[in-house]
């Protein structure tokens, strides 16, 4: 249920997404008007990532996930009434589009820990791989119907397409019936408060430094991508002069790169040590969206973008199963929302100026340089202590990992 739920809002994501980008292209013609529409949004989910982890480690978390997916249904919709009229305002809609992140935010943190608590610990790693396959997915198909429906249908049937996959999430969400209350001690749940809970995410991650490192280095590589957001509709509709339906094709072959290196990453994890892979992948990154505004054609633009789903899968499977087997269900939700806003938390920023950098510098000449930036910030990971050992610690090794190397991580903030 927790899978068709993911899947369902997926397929709306990627409709409201092409929709979203389309309308504005289209009413302005500008690339700075999107990043100013999107970059709200992408902080306002990155910002209160940390805020929900809390949260997620004290309520059940299928109960967040159906608060989530009922809340971003009422902006999504608000957002279709807005097409609907068409009545274009860009700071309407760039605020109505950031209170549906709040939504986003809460999805995440809970969603994050909730997988964990579905199957056994054996099973986690295979678990892992299922959901970037059905994120992945869900992508695919969200990108295909999207382009689909905005070119025959139009924008405002793509929002209501968005609005209405939440509501059959939720419904998902209220189907589980396993227990996804957090596992607490009875001290915890009885002295901790939401702030204290938060301060020691944060506390618990500092004494962690290969895993507050590597978020370190994620953050300069995720401002180094994050541009691509904008530039993918650019590049489809002012640099290609194609419809929607090739913007669509563009976010599916990175999803259908990310299936494939979802199925294709626990092969590729017996012949190759895990840290290896996650360079190797990306090294992958770096080269394809360095040559991505140079091949011509409509095809080679799709296989480049394939290219680079698979590389994303490739580093973000291994890092994120061990990161689940190491942290603790107690902790997980708070430390993986830090986490993501650690790794996001300068994202907007390259959202927020990639419309600058595209009318300064040009299309070309912003992908090189998005390349040229993940390839010098992948040597940086030698430099992460323990990242070898932490990657390539088995089931048991990593859930005894913080016991060996940081036994004191855990030890609770004083009364």
């Amino acid at each position: 249920m927790f899978r068709f739920g993911q899947l369902a809002s997926l397929l709306g994501d990627g409709c409201g997404m092409i929709a979203l980008s389309w309308w504005v292209l289209d009413k302005t013609g500008s690339a700075a008007s999107m990043s100013a529409v999107l970059a709200p949004a992408m902080a306002v989910r990155v910002l209160l990532l940390p805020l929900m982890g809390p949260l997620a480690d004290r309520f059940p978390r299928k109960r967040l996930i159906l608060i989530a997916d009922l809340w971003r249904f009422v902006f999504s919709l608000a957002i279709a009434v807005l097409v609907r009229s068409d009545r274009f305002d860009a700071g309407l809609l760039a605020m109505l589009y950031a209170l549906s992140g709040v939504g986003g935010a809460m999805f995440a943190a809970a969603s994050s820990a909730i997988v964990p608590q579905l199957v056994g610990r054996g099973e986690l790693q295979k678990a892992m791989r299922q959901t970037h396959a059905v994120d992945s997915l869900g992508r695919v198909a969200g990108g295909i119907l999207g382009g689909v429906v905005v070119s025959f249908v139009g924008v405002f049937g793509a929002f209501l397409v968005d609005a209405l996959s939440y509501l059959a999430s939720a419904a998902s969400s209220l189907a589980i019936s396993t227990s996804t209350r957090p596992e607490r001690s009875a001290d915890d749940s009885a002295r901790g408060r939401w702030s204290d809970d938060l301060v020691e995410g944060f506390r618990l991650l500092y004494r962690i430094p290969v895993l507050f490192w590597l978020c370190m280095v994620a953050m300069f590589m995720n401002l180094a991508l994050s541009p691509l957001a904008v530039i993918l509709p650019v590049l489809a509709k002012q640099a290609r002069g194609m419809p929607a339906w090739f913007l669509g094709g563009l976010e599916s072959s990175i999803s259908l790169g990310a299936i494939v290196g979802a199925l294709t990453a626990g092969w590729v994890l017996t012949r190759l040590r895990a840290h290896r892979l996650v360079f190797a992948a990306l090294v992958m990154l770096g080269i394809g969206v360095a040559i991505l505004p140079w091949v011509p054609t409509a095809l080679l633009p799709l296989s480049v973008l394939f290219w680079i789903g698979v590389g994303q899968t490739w580093a973000n499977v291994p890092i994120g199963t061990q990161i689940s087997l190491t942290v603790p269900d107690s902790h997980r939700a708070r430390v993986g929302a830090i986490m993501a806003f650690l790794c996001g938390g300068i994202a907007p920023l390259g959202v927020a100026a990639a419309g600058f950098m595209i009318s300064a510098f040009g299309l070309t000449t912003a992908m090189a340089c998005m390349g040229a930036s993940l390839l010098a910030l992948t040597p940086l990971l030698l430099l992460v202590p323990r990242f070898a050992d932490f990657m390539n610690a088995s089931p048991k090794g990593a859930e005894d990992f913080l016991a060996r190397h940081y036994p004191d991580a855990l030890d609770p903030l004083p009364k």
